[in-house]
Protein backbone atom coordinates (compact mmCIF):
# COMPACT_ATOMS: atom_id res chain seq x y z
CA UNK A 1 0.00 0.00 0.00
CA UNK A 2 1.44 3.80 -0.92
CA UNK A 3 1.47 6.09 1.61
CA UNK A 4 2.25 9.81 2.07
CA UNK A 5 4.71 11.07 4.57
CA UNK A 6 5.10 14.22 5.65
CA UNK A 7 7.22 14.44 9.17
CA UNK A 8 8.65 17.60 10.76
CA UNK A 9 11.29 18.66 12.88
CA UNK A 10 10.05 18.56 16.62
CA UNK A 11 12.83 20.25 18.88
CA UNK A 12 15.13 21.88 16.15
CA UNK A 13 18.67 22.50 17.99
CA UNK A 14 21.86 22.00 16.35
CA UNK A 15 22.56 18.98 18.24
CA UNK A 16 19.21 17.07 17.33
CA UNK A 17 19.99 18.40 13.48
CA UNK A 18 23.04 16.70 13.87
CA UNK A 19 22.17 13.17 15.94
CA UNK A 20 19.03 12.68 13.44
CA UNK A 21 21.65 13.15 10.36
CA UNK A 22 23.97 10.69 11.76
CA UNK A 23 21.49 8.25 12.60
CA UNK A 24 19.80 8.31 9.08
CA UNK A 25 23.21 7.66 7.11
CA UNK A 26 23.39 5.05 9.13
CA UNK A 27 19.53 3.84 8.74
CA UNK A 28 18.50 0.83 6.42
CA UNK A 29 14.71 0.77 6.05
CA UNK A 30 13.16 -2.29 7.52
CA UNK A 31 11.77 -5.29 5.28
CA UNK A 32 8.38 -4.35 3.96
CA UNK A 33 9.03 -0.64 3.80
CA UNK A 34 10.08 1.15 0.40
CA UNK A 35 10.91 4.73 -0.51
CA UNK A 36 9.53 5.50 -3.99
CA UNK A 37 10.08 8.91 -3.10
CA UNK A 38 12.15 11.28 -0.55
CA UNK A 39 12.61 15.08 -0.31
CA UNK A 40 13.78 17.62 2.35
CA UNK A 41 11.60 20.50 2.63
CA UNK A 42 13.75 23.45 1.41
CA UNK A 43 12.91 25.43 4.46
CA UNK A 44 14.88 23.40 6.64
CA UNK A 45 11.62 21.89 8.64
CA UNK A 46 11.38 18.20 7.65
CA UNK A 47 10.40 16.23 4.52
CA UNK A 48 8.07 14.15 2.75
CA UNK A 49 8.24 11.12 0.80
CA UNK A 50 6.24 8.50 -0.59
CA UNK A 51 6.57 5.02 0.58
CA UNK A 52 5.32 1.65 -0.37
CA UNK A 53 4.27 -0.77 2.86
CA UNK A 54 3.07 -4.01 3.52
CA UNK A 55 1.68 -3.78 6.55
CA UNK A 56 1.20 -1.24 9.47
CA UNK A 57 4.02 -3.00 11.35
CA UNK A 58 6.93 -2.05 8.60
CA UNK A 59 4.99 1.84 9.04
CA UNK A 60 5.87 1.36 12.90
CA UNK A 61 9.36 0.23 12.60
CA UNK A 62 10.20 2.20 9.79
CA UNK A 63 8.90 5.96 12.10
CA UNK A 64 9.95 5.20 15.48
CA UNK A 65 13.84 5.58 15.29
CA UNK A 66 12.81 9.13 14.33
CA UNK A 67 10.38 9.88 17.25
CA UNK A 68 12.32 11.95 18.51
CA UNK A 69 13.44 14.05 15.99
CA UNK A 70 10.36 14.10 13.86
CA UNK A 71 6.63 14.03 14.58
CA UNK A 72 4.91 12.14 11.45
CA UNK A 73 1.80 12.50 9.52
CA UNK A 74 1.01 9.29 7.11
CA UNK A 75 -1.42 8.98 4.85
CA UNK A 76 -2.95 6.42 2.55
CA UNK A 77 -2.63 7.67 -1.09
CA UNK A 78 -3.98 5.89 -4.07
CA UNK A 79 -2.50 6.57 -7.72
CA UNK A 80 -4.48 9.30 -10.20
CA UNK A 81 -5.11 6.65 -12.77
CA UNK A 82 -6.72 4.48 -10.29
CA UNK A 83 -8.76 6.95 -8.20
CA UNK A 84 -10.48 9.41 -11.39
CA UNK A 85 -12.40 5.97 -11.79
CA UNK A 86 -13.34 5.65 -7.78
CA UNK A 87 -14.48 9.11 -8.05
CA UNK A 88 -16.72 8.67 -11.25
CA UNK A 89 -18.37 5.60 -9.47
CA UNK A 90 -19.31 7.57 -6.61
CA UNK A 91 -20.54 10.55 -8.03
CA UNK A 92 -22.26 8.73 -10.07
CA UNK A 93 -23.91 6.60 -7.28
CA UNK A 94 -24.49 10.12 -5.25
CA UNK A 95 -26.53 10.82 -8.74
CA UNK A 96 -28.56 8.21 -8.51
CA UNK A 97 -30.24 8.78 -4.96
CA UNK A 98 -32.97 11.13 -5.29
Amino acid sequence: MLFGVIYTARDVTEENDKRSLNLFTNWQPPAGYEFKAHYALADGTGGMAIVEANSAAALLEAHTPWGPYFAFRTVPIVEIDKAVPIFQKVNAWRDSVK
